[in-house]
């Protein structure tokens, strides 16, 4: 399959566990398997990512605010109502707010459903998503893929190397003369 196949299939994918609100792997960890096992480009694998996911928790939102409210209480919505007031009036808050949030790697479905049910500004939250989410999706992608090279590297390299060879020999030799010392004797005096 092409390039642009693998990263259509991506974007689809990423999107689509991005609008559903439960039981999704996070984004990265799909990013880090395509980079790592389709060889995908990384620049083209992260903004693909970063923008699918913020397509997909924008759905996410907007499900949230026009299906979801009607399962709740007047008292809780009142709530939801209040919290969003406040955001919309303290953007200065809310920006480095969404935007901390978004570099970790946690979900971020339930940010979407609540900021959906308060009627927060969408487009402070998705754009505040999509900028954290490029550097983080950045950062994660990135830490897997050494992860995965360096244990690579680790069992490739490892039984070929005379020196690692020979040291795990005499780890081996020191084993079985610890093993050959009377420790009883020793230690009772």
């Amino acid at each position: 399959m092409s390039f642009l196949g693998i990263l259509i299939i991506l974007g689809i994918l990423i999107y689509v566990i991005n609008v559903i609100p439960v039981f999704m792997p996070p984004t990265w960890t799909i990013l880090a398997f395509y980079y790592i096992n389709f060889h995908s480009p990384f620049i083209p694998t992260i903004i693909i990512g970063a923008f699918a996911a913020t397509l997909g928790r924008i759905t996410l939102y907007y499900i949230s605010k026009n299906h979801f409210r009607r399962f709740f209480s007047k008292e809780s919505i009142d709530n939801y109502d209040a919290l969003g007031d406040f955001l919309k009036k303290r953007q200065k808050l809310s920006i480095p707010l969404f935007l901390t949030y978004a570099f970790f790697p946690i979900s971020s479905n339930y940010v979407y459903i609540a900021a959906g049910l308060a009627e927060v500004d969408i487009k402070i939250l998705a754009a505040s998503f999509f900028i954290g989410r490029l550097m983080s999706y950045s950062f994660w992608v990135s830490a897997s893929h050494i992860a995965i090279t360096r244990v690579e590297d680790i069992f490739s390299n490892h039984v070929s190397n005379v020196s690692v060879i020979i040291f795990e020999m005499v780890g081996l030799i020191i084993v079985v003369l610890i093993g050959k010392i009377p420790w009883r004797k020793i230690l009772k005096k």
